[in-house]
Formats: structure tokens, C-alpha cells, sequence
């Protein structure tokens, strides 16, 4: 009995404070409706500092405009100054970029400055494109282009385009700049610039105007149930505590096992317990389907065969580059230094292969010396890009690179086979890349060869 009334005594003292914290809560919270329209004015606030950024956006399509402008006319005219003002602006005006950090100082959310983030990343591929026929119309007008601007000596062209005559040069690299692939990427930078800013704008503007009439609402009801809060506190705290409370003190042992929650209690809870439910089914899908064993090789580390299939499977619709990799004479690497030796080759080369190429692309080995990178977002029009990568891996696995000097293993090169896809059968471009590379090892090995190149020597 004693022990009864003890117990009581506290249960009441619990609630007691509890009533007590519940009218001082209260209290606080008519006097913070007071403030909550200080919020909305300050709602309005950011949200005019997010349309006066619009003038720093403008300044970036400006620029971008600015930049590709110079470039034409450069090309057009073959007038040094205008090529001098591009550079200017990328090495040292650098507006775009400062515009963005003004974006950055009043983007309390991040979202605009990321979508501005893209738009320089694309802005920046297109420079790609930019400087290289800017490059090729030196070679076609004659210019040194060390008259220019240091970045443009950089720019190696290739081994066609050097062979083609001046006035190829000057009419490839006009057509670079007014073709279709560089109007589109045009037209996709200004649309990340102009049209996903302003929907964004249009809707946190209309989003704050309807929180503010939403808050005056509530501020009004809050007055009236104030009252009636303090009146239904206690009944409140009872049921919480039998339906939520508790269910939810049983259930965190069964949270930190991992466990199933039984689904009972307010229906708050059960929700929330079903819902915990089946994130906690759905996690442990994921870590049976996607786990690192399932979908990389042992030896290697790279993706492996069968996360190839998804993969490119996945891939289908997308514009991608297949390059399949063959290590030249690997059975005799094997036969002469051993398979201890044949798995360190294959090793060395997944480490290149895999610093060789961008983080979003793919680098499979789907069987014994035998590998393949998918390349997304590749088209035919990119090929020098892929052609940098292929000779800088076989310079760095030569017998004379930088690598095999140092790890004492036997000189590796390699044969590969490009084919390119923009949308068609995973299974026809796995052909054509094949197809490409038996052509560089009856060839000769130590070298790549395209589909393309291919598919123009049979028509």
C-alpha cells in the first residue's frame, strides 16, 4: 500500500510539472504569434534578395554570350583581339564566376547557386569545344597561337584535323561553333540559367505569400484555442502517454536490434511503425542486391560482369562510348613471369584505367584480361576526347612510362575497340566495339581503333 501511494504521488508531481510547463508553453507560444508575422516580413525579405540576384544571373548569360560571340567572331574574321578578349574574360575578368559567388551570398538554400553551378559546368564544356576550334582556325589562318593566349598552346588537335588544309581548318572550326550540338548546348545553358530560375523564383515567392495568410490564420485560431488547450491538456497527456509514449519506450530496444515494431498504439504511431517497417525491409533488400561483392571483382576492384549487363542496360537510351580493352600478350605474361605476375598486370592496369577516365563513367573487367569503359554523354563529335584518354593509358603502361619504370613488372600495352551508341541494342554496340578491337590487334597491337573508322572503309 505504501509503495502504491508513493508511486501515485509521483505520477501526480510528474504531471503536475507537466500542466505547469503545458500553461507556461502556452503562454509562450500567444506571445510568439506576435512575432510570427516579423517572420513573414522577413520572408519577404529573402525572397526579395532572391529576384535582385537576377541581376547577377543576367551578368552570367551575358558573359556566356560574350564568350561565345568573341569566339565567332574570331573564327569568322581571324582577328587576334577578339580571340585575346575571350581569354581575358576566362583567366582574368572572370565574371561567371564572380556572379555566382554573389548568388552564393544570398542564396540562403543552395538551390539556385547548384542550378547556376550547372550552367557554368556546361558553360565550361562548351569552352572545351570553344578553345579547340579556336585552336584549329590558328593552324587554318597561320596565327602562332602563343599570340593569344598560353591556354590555347595547350590544345593538341588531331592527327586529321592537322592534316586537313587551311581552308578545311577554317571551315571545321566555323562549323563547330554553329553547328547543331553547340546550339543545343547553347540552348541547354541558357535554360538552366533563365528557366529553372525562374520557375524556382515564381514558386518560393507564391510558396511565402501563402505561408504568410496560412500564419495570420493560424495566429488567429491559435488565440481562440489557447484557452481550450489548457482546458483538454490533461485528458491529452494521458492518451499520449498510453498510446504513444509507451509503445514508443517498448520499441526503442526493438529499434536498436533492428527488429520488426509491433503496429499498435495511436494511429500516428502505427503509421509510423509501418512505415519503419518497410524501410527496414527495403534496407535489407538493398544490402543483400547491391552489395559489393554482388557487383565488383574480386582482384581488381572494378565493376564486374554482371553489373556490366545492368548497366548497360540502364544505359540504353543514352548517348555512351563502349571501349573494350584487351591486354596485348597476356597469356604469355603469364606463361613467362607467372600468374602471381599475370594478376599484378592485371591490377596495375585497373588502377590506371580507373584514374584514366571521369568519375561518372564506368570501368568494367568482365573477365580475364578483358575489360570495358563505358563513357556516358560521348558522341562521335567528342571522339578526340576519348583519343587523349586511350594514348595517355598505353603511354603510362609502356616499357619507356612512368609507371612500369618503378613497379619492376613486365611492359604492358594495350589493344581497344571504340564504338559509339545513341541509343541503339547494348548487344550491337558490344559487337561493333569487338569488332573494333580485333581490327588494332590484327593491326598490329598497341593501339585503338573506332567503329566508325570501320564502318567507312566497308561503305
Amino acid at each position: 500500500m505504501n509503495k502504491r501511494k508513493k508511486r501515485r504521488i509521483k505520477i501526480t508531481y510528474v504531471f503536475g510539472i507537466f500542466i505547469v510547463l503545458l500553461a507556461i508553453v502556452a503562454v509562450v507560444l500567444y506571445v510568439g504569434s506576435s512575432k510570427v508575422e516579423k517572420t513573414v516580413i522577413k520572408m519577404q525579405t529573402v525572397n526579395d534578395e532572391y529576384i535582385a540576384g537576377q541581376n547577377s544571373i543576367g551578368e552570367m548569360q551575358s558573359v556566356s554570350d560574350y564568350l561565345t560571340g568573341k569566339c565567332r567572331t574570331f573564327i569568322i574574321t581571324g582577328d587576334i583581339q577578339h580571340a585575346k578578349d575571350y581569354f581575358k574574360e576566362v583567366q582574368t575578368d572572370q565574371r561567371r564566376e564572380k556572379s555566382l559567388r554573389e548568388v552564393k551570398r544570398f542564396d540562403r538554400t543552395g538551390t539556385v547557386y547548384t542550378l547556376l553551378m550547372d550552367a557554368l559546368n556546361e558553360s565550361n564544356t562548351l569552352m572545351e569545344i570553344e578553345t579547340y576550334a579556336m585552336r584549329l582556325a590558328c593552324e587554318g589562318y597561320r596565327i602562332d597561337p602563343e599570340r593569344i593566349s598560353p591556354l590555347l598552346t595547350e590544345v593538341s588537335l588531331t592527327a586529321g584535323d592537322r592534316a586537313l588544309t587551311a581552308e578545311e581548318q577554317l571551315n571545321k572550326s566555323r562549323g563547330m561553333v554553329f553547328d547543331d550540338n553547340y546550339q543545343e548546348t547553347k540552348a541547354t545553358i541558357n535554360n538552366d540559367i533563365y528557366g529553372s530560375l525562374d520557375v524556382l523564383l515564381e514558386k518560393t515567392r507564391a510558396e511565402e505569400i501563402r505561408n504568410y495568410h496560412k500564419v495570420q490564420h493560424i495566429l488567429f485560431l491559435e488565440n481562440i484555442l489557447l484557452i481550450g488547450l489548457l482546458i483538454v491538456a490533461l485528458a491529452i497527456l494521458i492518451i499520449t502517454a498510453l498510446v504513444v509514449i509507451r509503445p514508443m519506450r517498448r520499441s526503442t530496444a526493438l529499434i536498436q536490434n533492428n527488429q520488426f515494431l509491433p503496429v499498435k498504439g495511436a494511429a500516428e504511431y502505427a503509421y509510423l511503425a509501418e512505415a519503419y517497417n518497410k524501410m527496414l525491409e527495403t534496407t535489407r533488400k538493398h544490402h543483400e542486391s547491391l552489395s559489393y561483392e554482388a557487383t565488383h571483382d574480386a582482384l581488381t576492384g572494378l565493376y564486374n560482369r554482371k553489373y556490366f549487363d545492368t548497366v548497360q542496360s540502364d544505359l540504353a537510351d543514352e548517348n555512351i562510348a563502349m571501349i573494350i580493352v584487351d591486354i596485348d600478350y597476356f597469356k604469355q605474361i603469364n606463361d613467362t613471369y607467372g600468374h602471381e605476375a599475370g594478376d599484378d598486370v592485371l591490377q596495375k592496369v585497373s588502377g590506371v584505367l580507373a584514374s584514366s577516365f571521369r568519375s561518372e563513367d564506368y570501368v568494367f573487367r568482365i573477365g580475364g584480361d578483358e575489360f570495358v569503359v563505358l563513357m556516358v554523354q560521348m558522341t562521335p563529335a567528342l571522339r578526340h576526347v576519348i583519343e587523349n584518354k586511350l594514348n595517355q593509358v598505353n603511354d603510362s603502361l609502356d616499357a619507356k612510362g612512368s609507371l612500369a619504370a618503378s613497379d619492376g613488372l613486365p611492359p604492358v600495352t594495350l589493344s581497344m575497340g571504340v564504338a559509339f551508341s545513341s541509343g541503339g541494342d547494348p548487344e550491337v554496340l558490344f559487337k561493333e566495339a569487338d569488332q573494333a578491337l580485333y581490327r588494332s590487334k590484327g593491326n598490329g597491337r598497341r593501339q585503338y581503333t573506332f567503329y566508325n573508322d570501320i564502318a567507312k572503309d566497308l561503305s
